[in-house]
């Protein structure tokens, strides 16, 4: 409609009358952005709520719950990342891997495992790792030894 003036809102108390602004923002948040286009004949108006989602870069930490049992013993793992991640990428220290947010995880051998979380958003990544988190303890007793002669 050849537009002739652009009143653009940023969402967070700033305008441009620029055609093709560019726009710094420097608190994260979520975004309404508003044009009002105009010309000789009138304006129209373009609403995008929440275009513009501005993030930091995560901060990783999680929970799990049983630390520690017999096996086989399965774990639920409580995502507790700060920063908005969009990715997790765990390794439970046995060799498995899980790319859910906060899943469960059964270990079948005993032992002492070294849990992993790496979560990662537009604006990077973070990890963090607890080093003998999860103890798993054998199912079998001591047997009664008798000789027989």
């Amino acid at each position: 409609g050849t537009p002739t003036k652009w009143k653009w809102d940023f969402g967070e108390g700033t305008t441009s009358t620029q055609q093709n602004p560019t726009h710094k923002y420097s608190k994260v948040g979520s975004y309404t952005v508003k044009l009002i286009a105009t010309n000789a004949k009138g304006g129209n108006t373009i609403t995008k709520t929440g275009y513009i989602n501005v993030v930091t870069k995560p901060v990783a930490a999680f929970s799990a719950t049983p630390t520690s049992g017999k096996a086989p013993l399965t774990v639920e793992f409580t995502d507790k990342s700060t920063g908005v991640p969009t990715k997790w990428k765990w390794s439970f220290g046995d060799g498995k891997t899980s790319v859910q947010q906060s899943p469960k995880h059964q270990y079948l051998q005993e032992g002492k495992y070294k849990v992993t979380l790496t979560v990662s958003n537009v604006a990077g990544g973070n990890t963090i790792t607890k080093t003998n988190y999860i103890t798993v303890t054998t199912n079998t007793r001591p047997g009664i030894y008798s000789e027989s002669k």
